[in-house]
């Protein structure tokens, strides 16, 4: 006798009642928060670590955050990120300028209203694209 034929088979259309566009808000407000935090931490002069995540029997521990500005010019430059892409907040320029790094975190609480408030979503979705996205 067949280990198979001891099962039941059945054809089954899975829903999933995900928006995309949600979990893409979600995404970028998550990061933009967390880069907030070190912000706050640069400005105090520390840098900013986050505790790893237990797997398995593997020690936890900290990873340091790679912030999304850097100076330059006499000024900071912010590159907001969608996973590893720079996004192209205005369709154009890669990047926010601003004269001191106080000023890093209000655009950073800029673009996390922009997003809550759907300004952004064209931007996430093309950088959420795999392979081949037009250019922008």
């Amino acid at each position: 006798m067949s280990y198979l034929s001891k099962l039941q088979f059945k054809t089954v259309t899975r829903i999933v009642d995900r928006d995309p566009v949600q979990e893409r808000r979600a995404k970028f407000v998550g990061a933009a928060e967390e880069q907030r935090l070190v912000v706050a931490a640069a400005l105090k002069g520390e840098s900013y670590s986050k505790a790893l995540k237990p797997k398995g029997d593997a020690p936890t521990g900290t990873r340091p955050v790679r912030p999304w500005f850097f100076q330059k010019d006499g000024g900071w430059y912010l590159q907001a990120r969608y996973g590893a892409r720079v996004l192209f907040i205005d369709g154009k320029s890669n990047a926010i300028f601003a004269a001191k790094l106080a000023e890093v975190d209000a655009a950073l609480a800029a673009l996390i209203e922009a997003t809550k408030a759907g300004e952004l979503d064209p931007v996430l979705e093309l950088a959420s694209r795999r392979g081949n996205r037009p250019a922008v």
